[in-house]
């Protein structure tokens, strides 16, 4: 007499309790490695972000030079006006390949804050009229806080530029330090220096 041999309901279950635990485990794992991979993504951005933040701060400080505008009211002003949350100036190296645009290789530029907004303002000329538009372009979201330092030819960081003691009035620092306060990130400081 032959009797087929089964499982019994204990090994069944204690079958399906082992496959239970193992996907629980395997479950979890896998969340970990894809919360892990998009915050990795997340923080790639951001720095990609500010590495373009940063390049355009270079790029623009780095080449500022000596060359005052006139406003729409025909005043006259500085070539570079520095105040703790933005600086205004004037600096070199706009494209013009083969010169086949007619316009200038300077550009007047602006930083500023707006709300948690980093912002980058250009002129479409340097000297304006009432016409000159404006363009504007968000560089950084979130950011807490936006401050400028610059040095002067003392060797001492001032909070404007010029400076009201200057007596000698230098058009430019010596270099300009960037305070960014990121949020959920703390302070990111660059230091550039300026052709003067």
């Amino acid at each position: 007499m032959h009797r087929n041999h089964g499982f019994t309901l204990l090994e069944i279950l204690l079958a399906l309790f082992i496959f239970t635990l193992v996907a629980m485990i395997t479950t979890s794992a896998l969340h970990t490695a894809i919360r892990a991979q998009n915050d990795t993504q997340q923080n790639a951005k951001k720095l990609a972000e500010l590495e373009i933040v940063f390049t355009f701060f270079s790029r623009d400080i780095e080449q500022a030079i000596d060359r005052p505008v006139t406003l729409p009211n025909g005043a006259i002003e500085d070539s570079f006006k520095g105040a703790p949350d933005s600086i205004t100036f004037t600096h070199a190296g706009v494209a013009n390949p083969g010169g086949q645009v007619l316009r200038s290789t300077l550009e007047r530029v602006r930083y500023r804050l707006d709300k948690t907004n980093l912002i980058r303002e250009t002129w479409e000329s340097l000297d304006q009229t009432q016409d000159t538009q404006i363009q504007e372009r968000i560089l950084l979201k979130n950011v807490d806080d936006l401050a400028f330092q610059f040095l002067d030819k003392n060797g001492n960081f001032q909070t404007r530029w010029p400076p009201p003691t200057d007596a000698d009035k230098t058009p430019l620092p010596k270099a300009v330090r960037v305070i960014l306060t990121i949020h959920n990130s703390g302070n990111i400081t660059q230091f550039y220096l300026t052709p003067s």
